[in-house]
């Protein structure tokens, strides 16, 4: 950790936490992770434009789609067994089916995975999980080379700029299969490039600097369409080095090949991206519509900003699993004032000058707007309030220049190890709390503080939930495995309730063989005219890892007829099935179980 190779140590942390990450986060758990596997599959089979295998009959491989965790029913812990079972999941040529990717972008992002893919998979035959690994363990690489590099050439915010670059969302992305690690580590070095320059005391920039800016900018033009805009950065660059040896007719001939690729390949994969659907006005009205109508597009920002704030930050610091798993409250708390500390870590005189620290800060400024602008223009469908589809992690490519623009030299000599030891111990608290929500049944209560709830539902709609009525003529039965070590509570889901007082319904919890565990009643009295319905379980079951089962009864009277319990039009349950009258169904109740597992019994 010496002032002189900050690199090294934020290439080490990137690189272990990054590998724990990827061995942690379930196949197809990450952002978008499923569709991008698909477009690295389709390169793989040498097909380069999206989606254009289509026409054909099946072509990709149901093994992939099966091991997803984006399409089991609901959100599954990842024991022991089940893992030694998903490594038994092979390409099976004989089963292949169609699908499609929304991962259009540049195939310079996916050309180096897509070599593994075809290498390991039809060539080796290794199992899709392996595969999966693999292709992470790619994108970790290329995302620790690009910091490793960015850091060596920023000639001052280094641990800083570092800090930034291992905050926990972009280690989980890094760990991931997606074009983030590339996106942010490209982004990461062009900023801290442009930097060199603009404080390099130097006359000219020599064949190599030129080389690889260009070679930067043209770089740029493969990233997602929002990042061209880091090219506004360029007259950072001292007007002394542009004149010399006309340097500015190589870097401006490479700006033009950068947008030309940007806005040509936007223009041809658009036609090939088969997800997106209609938002009312085109993109090109509203565009349009920022200078004929600015305050509607103003509007929208100030809603977007005074409503989505809060999970734009926690997104940009750290979540995992499509945000349905947050990070510890400790880490959104702690990072900003590691980020705050490193601001005291500088011992390096800043060479900017404040015209360029000026510039540098409006560059972040245009940059982050234009995501709220693209994401208007191209997302947000006509009529909304807000503007749809924002992620805190669009925002991560940009901060560099808002904060490098704030950069000082510390007047404390502040030991580096005072940033690097909460910064290890934040990423170190993000793979053990990943772990924990994936691997850990009741792991992610721990995190929250909550009571331990199960199943963790994908699809929670309560507009499509059916209705059933306990009435005397119907008996209502719910099977179970139970997950946890102390089961306390079934929660029922109300649709709605208008059932009089001194109503009952008669509740037995018993095994398959029918044997009674717990018996309890339904009183009407008290019961929620909708939402849940609790049933307590006194004193606590412990019949971990068995199947039970659960009926409702209208035993000694009518049931309690206008009471209507909320029903899965389809199996969101996959550990259980719904009877109605002893007759199967294809749903299930909608219903919690809740335990009172704490880290003691989870351990024993």
């Amino acid at each position: 950790m010496k002032q002189s190779r900050p690199e090294v140590f934020f290439a080490v942390v990137i690189f272990i936490i990054g590998t724990l990450l990827l061995l942690i986060v379930p196949a197809g758990a990450n952002f978008d992770e499923e569709t991008y596997v698909a477009r690295i599959w389709e390169m793989s089979m040498g097909h380069i434009m999206p989606n254009s295998y289509l026409p054909e009959a099946e072509h990709y491989p149901q093994g992939f789609l099966t091991l997803s965790y984006r399409r089991q029913v609901n959100y599954p812990v990842i024991d022991l067994e089940t893992f030694k079972q998903q490594l038994q999941v092979k390409i099976d040529w004989d089963d292949f089916v169609k699908t499609d990717t929304r991962a259009v972008y540049f195939p310079t992002l996916f050309i180096i995975q897509a070599g593994i893919m075809r290498f390991f998979g039809p060539h080796l035959h290794v199992p899709i999980l392996v595969l999966y690994f693999l292709l992470r363990f790619s994108y970790l690489l290329i995302y620790c080379l690009l910091v490793y590099l960015s850091i060596k050439v920023l000639p001052f915010g280094k641990w800083l700029f570092g800090t930034l670059a291992v905050a926990p969302m972009c280690l989980i992305q890094a760990a991931s299969v997606s074009s983030d690690p590339a996106i942010f580590g490209i982004s990461f070095l062009f900023i801290a490039w442009t930097l060199h320059l603009a404080c390099d005391p130097a006359e000219r920039m020599s064949s190599k600097d030129l080389l690889v800016t260009c070679l930067l900018i043209l770089a740029l033009g493969t990233l997602k369409p929002n990042t061209i805009f880091l090219l506004v950065l360029l007259p950072l660059i001292p007007m002394k080095k542009w004149k010399a040896g006309k340097t500015w007719i190589a870097v401006l001939i490479s700006m033009i090949l950068s947008l030309a690729m940007s806005l040509g390949w936007s223009a041809v994969a658009s036609q090939y991206f088969l997800g997106r659907e209609s938002t009312g006005a085109g993109p090109i009205d509203r565009f349009l519509s920022l200078f004929t109508s600015p305050q509607v597009f103003l509007k929208n920002l100030a809603i977007a900003v005074s409503t989505q704030y809060a999970n734009l930050y926690r997104q940009a610091v750290g979540v995992s699993g499509y945000s349905n798993w947050l990070l510890p409250p400790l880490v959104y708390w702690a990072y900003p004032l590691v980020v705050l500390l490193a601001f005291f870590s500088e011992r390096e005189k800043i060479a900017l000058k404040r015209w360029q620290r000026v510039f540098l800060f409006l560059a972040g400024l245009v940059n982050v707007l234009m995501v709220f602008i693209i994401f208007y223009v191209v997302e947000t469908p006509e009529g909304y309030s807000g503007i749809w589809g924002l992620q805190g992690r669009y925002f991560i490519p940009f901060f560099p220049l808002l904060l490098l623009a704030l950069q000082f030299k510390s007047p404390v000599r502040l030991n580096h190890a005072i940033v690097a030891v909460p910064l290890v111990l934040i990423a170190a608290v993000t793979a053990g709390a990943l772990f924990l929500d994936y691997h850990v049944v009741c792991g992610p209560a721990w995190i929250s503080n909550q009571d331990c709830s199960l199943p963790r539902y994908k699809n929670w709609d309560p507009s499509t939930f059916l209705g059933v009525n306990l009435d005397r003529d119907t008996r209502i039965r719910q099977s179970m495995v139970v997950q946890c070590e102390e089961l306390s509570q079934i929660e029922l889901y109300v649709n709605q309730n208008a059932a009089p007082a001194g109503q009952k319904e008669f509740f037995i919890l018993e095994d398959m063989d029918w044997k009674p565990i717990r018996t309890t009643w339904i009183r009407s009295d008290g019961l929620p005219g909708s939402g849940w319905m609790t049933i307590n379980l006194d004193p606590p079951v412990r019949m971990q890892g068995e199947e039970i089962q659960f009926e409702l009864i209208p035993k000694d009277g009518t049931g309690i007829p206008l009471l209507e319990l909320g029903y899965f039009p389809t199996n969101e349950y996959s550990k259980g099935i719904l009877w109605f009258n002893d007759e199967g169904t294809n749903s299930d109740l909608v219903m919690h179980y809740r335990c009172l597992d704490d880290l003691a019994s989870t351990l024993k």
